[in-house]
C-alpha cells in the first residue's frame, strides 16, 4: 500500500478590519490536530490594530506567521488573495474568511482529502449574536463550542443560527461522511471562506481575477469557473473541515450583485484571467 505523501500547507486567512475575530483563528490554528507549515494574514487595508497585534505574536511559536496589507481603498479582496498567493511557500492552500473560525480538525481534514487537480470545497455554521458573542468574549472557546455542538442544538437554533447542520463535525474517516459525499458529490461548489487546492492548481488559472472590485462573485463563483474549465473537480469536505462563522449584520446590495453578474457576462470565455498573479 502506497503512503499518501502530505503536502506542505499554507492558511490564508483573508482579512479587513476584526482583530477580535483574527485573535480567535489564530488561537485556533496554533492549536490544531495537524499544524500549518504557515500562516498568511492577508489583509485587505492597513490597520494599525493588526499590524500592532501581529508584531505582537510570539516569534517562538511553532508556526511560521506572515502579514501582508495594502492602503483601503475599497474592496480589494481578490488583490491582497494574490499577493498571498505569490508570498506563500507551500504546496498547498487553505483559503478561509478573517471572521470564520476553525474547529480543531480543519487543517487535517483539508489534508487528508486533498488530491491533485481537485478543489476541497467546505461550508461553515453561523452562530448567532448570542453565541458568536461568547466565542467573542471567550466565554467559551471553539473547542468548547465543536465539542458541546449536538447538546447545544436547540440552544442555536434559539440563537437563529443559520446553517445548522454545517457544523456537525463528521469526520472524513466515518462512513457517514463517505456516504454523504457521495450523495452531495455534483453539489460541491466553492464557497471562499472555506476551501482549498494545490498552488500549482491555482496558478493554472492566473490566480483570482482583480477585475472584480466589488464582493459576491471573484472570490468563488469566478474562481470555480475557470478551474472547471481545466479540468480540476470539485469535492465537498463539508462536516469534516469546518468553521464558524461569528455574527454579523449583513446587508444585500442588489446593485452590486447586478454589477458583478454583468461583470461575469463580460468573462465567460476567458479562464486564464488577464489582471490576476500575473499582468498579461
Amino acid at each position: 500500500m502506497h503512503t499518501k505523501l502530505k503536502p506542505s500547507v499554507s492558511v490564508i486567512i483573508s482579512v479587513y478590519n476584526d482583530l477580535e475575530a483574527l485573535k480567535l483563528i489564530i488561537a485556533s490554528l496554533l492549536l490544531q490536530s495537524y499544524l500549518p507549515n504557515e500562516v498568511i494574514i492577508a489583509e485587505d487595508a492597513q490597520h494599525d490594530s493588526i499590524k500592532n497585534y501581529f508584531s505582537s505574536l510570539n516569534i517562538n511559536i511553532n508556526i511560521n506567521i506572515k502579514h501582508i496589507s495594502h492602503k483601503d481603498n475599497g474592496w480589494r479582496k481578490e488583490v491582497i488573495l494574490n499577493k498571498a498567493i505569490k508570498i506563500s511557500q507551500s504546496d498547498y492552500l487553505i483559503f478561509i474568511d478573517g471572521d470564520c473560525v476553525p474547529y480543531k480538525n480543519f487543517v487535517e481534514e483539508h489534508v487528508k482529502l486533498s488530491e491533485n487537480n481537485t478543489v476541497l470545497c467546505g461550508r461553515r455554521t453561523e452562530p448567532g449574536n448570542s453565541f458568536s458573542s461568547l466565542l467573542r468574549n471567550k466565554s467559551i472557546t471553539i473547542q468548547d463550542f465543536e465539542r458541546d455542538y449536538l447538546q447545544n442544538f436547540f440552544k442555536l437554533k434559539k440563537d437563529e443560527c443559520r446553517h445548522i447542520e454545517e457544523g456537525i463535525y463528521l469526520g472524513s474517516d466515518s462512513l457517514l461522511f463517505k456516504l454523504l459525499n457521495k450523495l452531495k458529490k455534483s453539489k460541491a461548489h466553492i464557497v471562499g471562506c472555506n476551501w482549498s487546492c494545490f498552488k500549482s492548481d491555482i496558478t493554472k488559472i492566473n490566480g483570482f481575477d482583480e477585475d472584480f472590485y466589488l464582493p459576491t462573485t471573484g472570490e468563488d463563483t469566478d474562481i470555480e469557473r475557470r478551474l472547471i474549465h481545466f479540468g480540476i473537480q470539485m469535492k465537498s469536505c463539508r462536516n469534516a473541515a469546518i468553521v464558524a462563522h461569528l455574527y454579523h449584520e449583513k446587508i444585500f446590495n442588489p446593485e452590486i450583485s447586478s454589477k458583478m453578474k454583468q461583470l461575469m457576462q463580460t468573462k465567460q470565455k476567458i479562464y486564464i484571467c488577464k489582471n490576476g498573479l500575473e499582468k498579461l
